[in-house]
């Protein structure tokens, strides 16, 4: 049975849809934008051969490789959750950040898609913060402030890949 229900973590165990706020549809906005990016350097890279990345390329690794580990943990707790649209988007994530870490083991690599990835999902981020903020949105038994901040560590992760991006390009 699928219902709608509140945007707010549940202790229902049935499958639902939750209710969003405006804000939390302008993130969801920003990072499919930003997905659709990472596709893109993702059908790109297909063709191209892989090699061993040295320089910008490991730092972009590195600070994309951490974003995805957090990601591949939320499925876990979005399918917990058993709401529809936050497990499809948790699987729409995981599946960009994956495609962009492999444009970054092509040669040559994704170029300025990457910087366009992670900016719009900076922007996304920082939206996510207005709307948490207004919204006090919790996860279950976790305060609404390790909520925002676990945000603001990934808006800082987008943040120093576009820094690495554009200072040592």
């Amino acid at each position: 049975m699928i219902k709608l229900a509140a945007m707010t973590a549940t202790g229902d165990r049935t499958w639902h849809v939750g209710t969003y706020e405006p804000l939390a549809w302008a993130e969801t906005a920003l990072k499919a934008v930003a997905f659709v990016v990472a596709y893109v350097a993702l059908v790109q890279a297909l063709g191209r051969t892989l090699h061993s990345p040295d320089g910008i390329h490991v730092a972009e690794l590195a600070l994309l490789g951490i974003a995805e580990l957090g990601l591949l943990a939320a499925v876990g707790d979005r399918v917990g959750e058993r709401e529809l649209i936050a497990v499809g988007f948790v699987a729409l994530n995981n599946a960009a950040h994956l495609g962009m870490l492999y444009a970054l083991l092509a040669a040559p690599g994704p170029g300025g898609l990457v910087s366009l990835f992670c900016l719009l999902m900076l922007a996304g981020e920082i939206v996510k913060i207005a709307w948490l903020r207004t919204s006090h949105f919790t996860v279950r038994e976790v305060s609404a402030l390790v909520v925002q901040g676990l945000v603001v560590a990934y808006a800082s992760i987008y943040l120093a890949a576009l820094l690495v991006w554009q200072l040592l390009r």
